[in-house]
């Protein structure tokens, strides 16, 4: 690795720099650059001033044509920028030896330098943060050296005001314990990685945690003068706006601060001194945040292959990043689309140490092995009988409301189906998982319904602009990208309702008459469709008495819909049956006494005891395997 530092500073307004490998002796001077706020590039043929460029970019929003930041637009900047520094030298001249990665950091206190697009460097038609280069900004050149422990705690902050458009946080956490727990059980929800919903709870836990990394899901606002948080507060969660100095405060005042902190949020990093750069800059190590408006689906991918790679894979934080950039068809961006430069980087260490867990997947022929824990019966009603309706051609959809109480897995359900059906479909059917946001009215419940599922396809096909229902079926056919013969199957997964606020049985008796009669007739061809709703309630069998009769009366057309049974609590029996079909083995004399002590200690509580079994899992490959095949061999024989 290569570090090459370029400082650059205002000078009673001309701008001057330097360029060093972080030896002063051999450095070259950079006398005159012309980056100043009036200063002119050609885009496309037409004079751009880079004040202007900074603000364009700074007020992108996704979705909206924008002639600078397209595909020539942004080869231009790049250009530009690259021969300020560099002049026309090759890149591969930069370098000490042909094989090297390159780790450039733009040194300034200037808040306009530190605005522009150092991402785009390019030369010729390559831009370099998409190759091997990765392209971050410093305060300073004086570092130290970081080191993130194994198993690092993580406080991730998500709060989901009142009135604010839904971040789809609780999918988005789930699926980031999906992608660490396996590989390490402390890397969960609840134990290693903690939440805080409102701005209360940030300021409690940050005491308590002692949290290793800060990760803010959610909403930021900000331009040239200001960069703001959008918290919820209380117990009404309202909404509440902290500037990011306030939240920098918290964090300043802990004993030992976090090593890295990524503001996942829109326009963390626009207000220049007031962004998060330079107010977490001076005391972390590591600060990833977005320049503009981040897109949700960009905004999740982006985050959950950030910490694969830093938390898994045990990279650095600037390589984590240049490994985004590098995958960007992977992750479903595109050049065409500003989205890509979206976070930015601030480095403040010289080398960056981590210990990643070693071991495999314990389980790693199914890393999903902790979904599929009890739920037989639940799970075989829905997947047999969807796949009994692609194989019968009829009807065109099925739905499933099931319900449970807190901790019982009804969110997890959702997210075993996703998985077991991918896998089961993936040879004979496409299938297109759909994640709508509950309407915040139904006023209008036939417009709100029409409503959320357009905004759900928009958000999943951003390239098609879905004005209407009639739009979707094209989603779905550019989906499966023209292949014939197969056909596919539409999932719409609804969060988990947990207040009435939100859906009653009365209303989803509405939207379950609404999807018969409005959607599904969309679905033709090869086209079939997948609904999920769910419920945490504090009464299952009062929630069962009243919602049944409401289901037992409704009639449709194209539609299939089923109650299932209650989530209930786990035995002894379902611990077994899941080792024995998992081949989990322990010490045949002590079985009964573990499972029987994790058992007292969650109480047949799902989630905690797929905790337990995360841990006992991941012991038993240290010890209780191996003292189980000696204890085997004499148990039997001990007269």
């Amino acid at each position: 690795m290569m570090r090459c530092w370029v400082e650059i500073e205002n000078q009673n307004g001309c701008y001057t720099g330097s360029i060093h490998h972080g030896n002063r002796i051999f450095i070259r001077p950079l006398p005159k650059l012309r980056l100043g706020l009036d200063e002119k590039i050609l885009i496309k043929g037409r004079p751009c001033r880079l004040g202007d460029l900074v603000q364009v970019l700074l007020a992108h929003k996704p979705q909206e044509p924008d002639t600078i930041f397209d595909e020539r637009g942004q080869l231009e900047i790049g250009r530009y920028l690259y021969q300020q520094i560099f002049d026309d030298i090759h890149p591969s001249r930069l370098k000490l030896d042909s094989d090297d990665q390159v780790d450039l950091r733009i040194v300034t206190d200037d808040e306009h330098i530190a605005r522009l697009p150092w991402v785009l460097l390019a030369h010729k038609g390559t831009f370099l943060s998409t190759s091997d280069w990765s392209v971050s900004l410093a305060r300073t050149c004086y570092v130290k050296n970081c080191t993130l422990p194994p198993s690092p705690r993580m406080l991730v902050i998500a709060p989901e005001p009142v009135g604010m458009p839904g971040t789809r946080a609780e999918s988005h956490l789930e699926m980031l314990d999906y992608q660490l727990s396996p590989y390490d059980y402390r890397l969960s929800l609840g134990d290693h990685i903690q939440v805080a919903h409102t701005w209360e709870q940030y300021c409690q836990l940050l005491q308590e945690f002692k949290t290793h990394i800060v990760y803010y899901y959610g909403h930021g606002v900000g331009n040239l003068d200001r960069s703001r948080l959008v918290f919820a507060t209380g117990r009404q969660q309202r909404r509440v706006e902290k500037p990011i100095a306030d939240f920098a405060q918290c964090l300043r005042e802990l004993e030992e601060p976090p090593r890295l902190v990524y503001l996942n949020c829109c326009s963390g990093d626009a207000g220049g001194f007031l962004g998060a750069g330079w107010q977490l800059g001076n005391f972390i190590a590591a600060v990833i945040t977005n320049r503009t408006v981040a897109h949700t689906n960009t905004a999740q991918a982006q985050a959950l292959a950030l910490w694969q790679s830093i938390l898994l894979d045990g990279l650095p934080p600037h390589l984590a990043m240049t490994r985004i950039r590098s995958r960007l068809v992977d992750l479903g961006l595109s050049f065409s689309d500003a989205q890509w430069l979206t976070p930015v980087i601030h480095c403040h260490y010289a080398d960056w140490k981590s210990t990643p867990p070693q071991r495999v997947d314990p389980l790693k022929h199914d890393p999903h092995w902790h979904l599929k824990l009890n739920r037989v019966k639940q799970f075989g009603i829905v997947s047999y009988e969807t796949q009994q309706m692609l194989r019968e051609q009829r009807p065109r959809s099925m739905a499933y409301v099931w319900y449970g109480q807190k901790g019982q897995g009804v969110d997890l359900f959702h997210w075993r189906l996703t998985v077991e059906l991918r896998e089961h479909l993936a040879t004979h059917a496409h299938f297109l998982q759909i994640n709508p946001d509950w309407p915040m009215d139904l006023y209008d419940p036939d417009r709100s319904f029409s409503d959320m599922m357009c905004d759900a396809f928009q958000r999943e096909f951003v390239k098609f602009d879905v004005r209407s229902l009639k739009d979707i079926p094209d989603c779905i056919r550019a989906y499966t990208r023209g292949a014939r013969g197969r056909q596919t199957l539409v999932y719409v997964r609804h969060q988990p309702v947990r207040s009435k606020l939100v859906m009653n049985p009365r209303t989803l008796c509405t939207y379950l008459q609404w999807w018969d009669r409005e959607f599904v007739p969309l679905l033709k061809d090869r086209f079939y469709a997948l609904l999920t709703v769910s419920f945490v309630v504090d009464n299952s069998a009062r929630f069962h008495k009243v919602v049944e009769p409401y289901l037992y009366d409704l009639e449709f057309s194209n539609t299939i819909c089923r109650l299932l049974d209650e989530m209930e609590r786990l035995g002894k029996k379902d611990l077994l049956d899941f080792l024995q079909a998992h081949k989990i083995r322990l010490p045949r004399r002590h079985k009964d006494r573990i499972l029987q002590e994790i058992l007292e200690y969650t109480n047949g509580h799902y989630e905690l005891t797929i905790s337990a079994l995360k841990r006992l899992v991941s012991r038993a490959l240290d010890t209780i395997e191996g003292k189980a095949v000696v204890q085997e061999q004499t148990d039997e024989f001990d007269y």
